[in-house]
């Protein structure tokens, strides 16, 4: 069983994800490309680099800090080469708008659940529990096995949504 896996959100409150309140785990991957998925950022299952370019300064600093040479200006247009990319996220925290941001976290099972306990007074007034969702979950089958387990151990109720 995989004891890490690759996270890119991690949801509290969450009330359409089974019975109660929830927090729904959100695993990067899927094998499908639904023209009406909800969570394109999920489809890859590796950490990826985002663009809001409504927020971009064209400060040029990610240009500057980018080891792979990323990110070019030209025209007033901040172009970013997303084969060359990394995500090594150093662009990430130089940017001072916050206009690029790293889908996926490699987190360990211990990690997730450490942050998903605290929530569990809420699960046990409501019959909520832990969501694991996607992208497709069972596309991190040994991580997200593991972290279904750890959770029922845990005494916490689990839901899995599936394609």
């Amino acid at each position: 069983m995989s004891e890490a896996g690759t996270v890119f959100d991690i949801q509290k409150f969450s009330l359409h994800d089974g019975p109660g309140i929830r927090t729904t785990v959100f695993l990067k991957g899927c094998q499908m490309r639904c023209v009406w998925c909800h969570n394109p950022e999920s489809l890859r299952a590796e950490k990826q680099l985002a663009f809001l370019e409504h927020k971009c300064l064209q400060c040029q600093r990610c240009a500057e800090v980018c080891p792979h040479g990323c990110h070019q200006f030209a025209q007033g247009r901040h172009e970013i080469d997303y084969a060359a990319c990394q995500a090594c996220g150093r662009c990430v925290e130089a940017c001072p708008a916050q206009a690029l941001k790293i889908y996926g976290q490699t987190r360990k099972v211990t990690e997730i659940l450490e942050e998903v306990i605290k929530d569990k007074p809420y699960f046990d007034k409501t019959g909520g529990g832990i969501t694991l969702s996607g992208g497709e979950a069972m596309f991190q089958f040994p991580f997200a096995l593991a972290l279904a387990k750890s959770a029922k151990s845990a005494g916490l109720h689990v839901c899995l949504e599936t394609n």
